[in-house]
């Protein structure tokens, strides 16, 4: 894989910071992309795209944070959003078990997550699934250089400020 940037890509709620990837020289961040896919409004999924956006940004960066509850789709070491549905929580029952996207992220704490890329889900797997099988692979490598580098402290964790760094202190991370 490329060399990539960890980037802030939403951070005003008020439990959650979220971060995205840009991979060598796209123009655009991986999260961008997922959600340019579906933005025009005669798109099939605009209203599922939309209901996403919002289960982040509202539900998790400003009401529970990155709870368990909202990261129980394991994919190896990846995650994929929207979680299964649970009674508990109503913004997560209401999309439903059929919800057809799923976004892969990387929960690092409750108050920081990291948003990858992701498409439509239209098979019993995401390996399967035509849109979704390279992102899937993607997302597993990305994990894996992020992981490495906190765990060499390259990139550097405070859930307090829910900010990352590099190991100079500098917000837009190179790995």
């Amino acid at each position: 894989m490329n060399t990539f940037v960890v980037k802030k890509w939403f951070d005003e709620g008020e439990r959650c910071s979220f971060y995205t990837v840009l991979v060598g020289e796209n123009k655009y961040s991986e999260t961008d992309r997922f959600f340019m896919k579906f933005e025009e409004t005669d798109n099939q999924y605009n209203r599922e795209a939309h209901e996403l956006l919002r289960l982040i940004t509202y539900s998790i960066g400003n009401v529970y944070g990155a709870i368990d509850a909202f990261f129980d789709r394991t994919k190896n070491k990846a995650q994929a959003l929207p979680p299964k549905p649970k009674k508990g929580i109503p913004e997560i029952f209401q999309m439903g078990i059929n919800f057809p996207l799923r976004l892969y992220c990387f929960r690092i704490s409750e108050s920081i997550v990291i948003l990858f890329n992701g498409g439509i889900k239209d098979q019993p797997t995401d390996q399967e699934s035509k849109d979704l099988s390279l992102k899937f692979y993607e997302a597993q490598q990305l994990v894996n250089r992020i992981s490495e580098a906190i765990h060499d402290g390259t990139m550097i964790v405070d859930n307090d400020s829910r900010t990352l760094t590099d190991f100079q202190g500098n917000s837009q991370i190179i790995l």
